[in-house]
């Protein structure tokens, strides 16, 4: 084409521009500047078109900026929603990155911390103390091991006893860590009798008061000293599996009293600890785990063990971080698959904007054609807008992320390990960066696809049209369904989650947690160191409980030891191995206290003259294979009776294998007890009162997690709570976007319609018929979405697995609602258009065109 009819053609198209704008009640002087500022200097777009594609000069890069930058301007409420939308996709995804890498990818604050790895033998958690000490001596993988257990102590200072969660250390636990003293000193290894504190405690309980170092303190009754302080940063990050109402957090450190001499192997009352080493530089995991499984065997059949324990014992050797975020790991791998799907909605969503305004902007492109513009050149105009709307979005969506990471440190649950650290760092910083270009690319390829199709046949099309090819109509049909399918994705995984803790708070006939108050005493000093003593004590304080106004029954209990046993009248099947069972000890009132069932033979006494048991419907089907164990034996006891299974510890666990054997009679250790009360009225109301009866019985003892049984289960489940409360914002999100999606594919397919429609009402056609038709087509696209949507959410939900409870990856009636719930969402969606192109006028649809 002549420069000549270049000029022409552009001189044309500006003179109708002008002429429409006049036509639309703008000023004549005012019109021009506004079609000139539209299609700018036409020597410098016959320059800028011409220009080939490739790594363009700064200056033509500057201009596209600046064109970009003008088009943003001129369209504000188009430019705020775009970028209101990708600010919610790259905020939700930066800020759950920035808990995944806090939690998950960020090395641990120890030396040499990739070579650090827990060693497990009993439930995956712990090791007998005496086996531990001669890994300590024989394993020639490490250049340090330690271990430690959590206990919960009385520390009393200044004639005030407080209840304190405590690590109790062996071996080289400040070499592993690295750790340094703040104030004073840390204790040596093998030093017993010194205290050192976090600095938490240092600074809330002592007030930050560095002349504590040297003072004397009475641990559990017995004497020590407070020898430092450790650093506001340092942090124990090492797996716990503290009880339901003790604390997550550890508030001082203890040099472990146990010794190879006073934990025989075989003793009645061994400990368990959780073991960590470092490994050698140069041995590898499998190196150290074939040591380790060599040694235990050698030590098993060395030494033997009781069977309830250690008759089943395996040997496990994995990196510590790996054994401290595995808990984590799948609900946040799900979060962060669920905050992609959002930000893939919200491109698609955008997408669908920019080629509604591509249609319009069809002049525009035209002259470019017609000044020799190619298909690439079109597109990297397109794209170096899309860029300039996702970086504007992710500077938006960082300041979201920022609001975002501190609301889940502040909402998330408390065994999140490392939650409290995450933050948006260098690593985050670059990641959104990059997810910000990646969404712009993603976005931005839609229009740019859509205008390089049949680019040189736009020119032929009249230039009073604004209508999209048909390339670009299914394109937009496609984001518009591929948003519902990921819609349902999420909503599938929701849905399943809120049916998981639906079916955790089922509950047995007869069981009111609102109306049950548990309370733990932790015993400390000489006074109790026998049994005797500890029954005594305790059966005093169920006295004055039982006798105070409301309360209507009370017993005690502990949480449970854990160990392998079968009936000594059924052995196992050939070649099966025992099945882990929780020994729990209770008294007399427990059974009422709780509200369990008894279903067959009669509860425990407090006055058992021969050792009897308690085992519940878990352990008749899993243990006694499904035959009566009334008068059989276990655990060294004569089963006496039966009662129903009873989730009272955690309600996202399936009912344990229970046996429970008098408190009173106990061959296994025992300092604290849980004690339960059912009271007729408030029992929150009622807590702090019987607290201060059971403390009557010994002031010194600290009564602590005083609360209804009903909140202490509801905590249990706190991390699925948190997970689905995330889950159903990103729903959320994403059915909206998936609705405001299809409703604009709608809109905008009714728009361009108008004269079609006009003429099929000018030719009879009803309201009722042209509402029917434009509803038809926007479901065909919401069907297709939805529909490749079930396929999808059918495969993904079984990565989902391992976070629902007592319900199918594949539920039938979840997948249903949640498909009919989107369904209706997509019909309103449609309707809403369709009803609008009803009302059409047909002579005005028709005189318009």
């Amino acid at each position: 084409m002549k420069d000549h009819d270049l000029s022409q053609e552009i001189r044309a198209h500006i003179e109708e521009k002008i002429a429409e704008l006049v036509e639309a009640g703008v000023p004549a002087s005012a019109a021009r500047a506004q079609a000139l500022r539209e299609f700018g200097n036409p020597t410098l777009i016959a320059e800028a078109s011409r220009e080939v594609w490739g790594w363009p000069s700064l200056d033509r890069l500057w201009q596209d900026v600046r064109y970009g930058a003008r088009m943003m301007r001129r369209n504000p409420a188009f430019t705020a929603v775009a970028v209101l939308t990708l600010a919610l996709g790259i905020g939700a995804n930066t800020a759950i990155f920035g808990v995944a890498h806090s939690v998950l990818l960020a090395p641990l604050p120890y030396p040499h911390s990739d070579r650090l790895v827990f060693i497990s033998t009993l439930n995956d958690q712990v090791v007998g103390a005496p086996d531990y000490f001669d890994l300590r001596v024989q394993a020639q993988s490490f250049d340090a091991m330690a271990a430690y257990i959590y206990q919960d102590s009385n520390l009393e200072a200044g004639g005030d006893a407080m209840q304190t969660t405590i690590a109790s250390l062996l071996g080289d636990m400040w070499a592993l860590t690295g750790a340094q003293p703040a104030v004073g000193r840390l204790f040596r290894q093998g030093e017993t009798g010194g205290v050192v504190l976090a600095y938490r405690t240092f600074e809330q309980r002592f007030h930050g008061d560095a002349s504590i170092i040297g003072r004397a303190v009475h641990l559990d009754g017995a004497p020590a000293v407070i020898l430092g302080v450790l650093p506001r940063d340092f942090q124990f990050l090492l797996p716990t599996e503290l009880s339901l109402i003790q604390k997550k957090e550890i508030e001082a450190y203890i040099a472990s009293p146990f010794t190879p001499v006073n934990q025989p192997h075989a003793a009645p009352q061994t400990r368990s600890v959780s073991v960590v080493a470092r490994r050698k530089p140069g041995i590898s995991l499998a190196q150290a785990q074939g040591e380790v499984e060599a040694l235990m065997a050698r030590i098993k059949a060395q030494w033997g063990y009781m069977g309830f324990i250690y008759s089943q014992m395996s040997v496990r050797v994995v990196p510590l971080q790996q054994r401290l975020v595995q808990n984590a790991r799948p609900a946040l791998l799900v979060l962060l698959a669920a905050v992609a799907c959002v930000l893939l909605i919200a491109c698609a969503n955008v997408a669908n904007l920019l080629l509604a305004r591509a249609a319009t902007r069809q002049r525009e492109i035209s002259i470019r054609i017609a000044l020799g513009a190619g298909r690439l050149r079109v597109a990297r105009q397109f794209l170096t807008e899309s860029l300039m709307l996702a970086l504007a979005g992710g500077a938006a969506g960082l300041l979201l992320a920022r609001w975002g990471v501190a609301a889940l440190i502040r909402l998330g649950p408390a065994d999140v390990p490392r939650l409290n650290t995450a933050s948006i760092d260098a690593w985050v910083l670059a990641g959104t960066l990059g997810l910000s270009i990646l969404t712009g690319l993603l976005f931005g390829m839609a229009p740019a696809i859509s205008f390089s199709r049949g680019l040189h046949d736009t020119l032929k099309e009249s230039v009073r049209t604004t209508s999209p090819s048909r390339s670009a109509q299914r394109l937009r049909a496609l984001l518009a369904a591929g948003e519902l399918a990921l819609a349902l994705v999420l909503l599938a995984g929701a849905g399943l989650m809120v049916k998981s803790i639906w079916r955790m708070n089922v509950r047995p006939a007869g069981f009111d947690p609102e109306h049950t108050l548990v309370m733990r005493v932790s015993l400390s000093g000489e006074r109790y160191r026998t049994l005797p003593q500890k029954v005594a004590y305790f059966s005093t304080v169920l006295e004055r409980l039982r006798g105070a106004p409301g309360v209507e029954a009370a017993g005690v209990g502990t949480g449970g030891f854990m160990g392998p046993l079968n009936v000594d009248e059924i052995p196992p099947e050939a070649g099966a191995p025992s099945t882990v069972v929780n020994i729990r000890l209770a008294s007399e009132g427990y059974l009422g206290a709780i509200g369990l069932r008894l279903m067959k033979g009669r509860w425990l006494s407090d006055d058992e003259t021969a050792p009897v048991a308690v085992v519940n419907e878990a352990f008749v089907r899993r243990v006694a294979r499904g035959q009566d164990p009334i008068g059989k034996h276990a655990f060294r006891a004569m089963i006496v009776g039966v009662v129903e299974d009873l989730k009272a510890d955690k309600l996202d666990a399936d009912p344990a294998p229970e046996i429970y054997t008098p408190y009173s009679k106990s061959i296994l250790p025992f300092m604290s007890m849980d004690v339960m009360m059912r009271v007729s009225g408030d029992a929150a109301a009622a807590a702090s009162g019987l607290r201060s009866v059971a403390a009557e019985t010994d002031p010194a003892q600290a009564i602590y997690g005083v609360q209804t049984l009903d909140r202490a289960l509801a905590e249990s489940i706190a991390p699925r709570r948190f997970n689905l409360l995330l889950l159903a914002i990103f729903a959320s999100v994403a059915v909206l976007l998936a609705a405001i999606g299809i409703y604009g594919v709608m809109s905008y397919t009714v728009a361009q319609r108008a004269q079609e429609i006009g003429l099929r009402m000018a030719l009879g056609a009803g309201r009722g018929t042209v509402v029917r038709m434009v509803a038809r087509q926007g479901m065909l696209v919401a069907g297709a979405g939805i529909s490749v949507g079930l396929v999808a959410a059918l495969g993904l939900m079984r990565l989902m697995a391992s976070l629902l409870f007592d319900v199918k990856p594949s539920d039938p009636q979840t997948f249903a609602a949640v498909a009919a719930g989107l369904a209706g969402v997509a019909f309103l969606a449609c309707w809403l258009p369709a009803r609008r192109a009803a009302r059409v006028d047909p002579m005005v649809a028709l005189r318009h065109e």
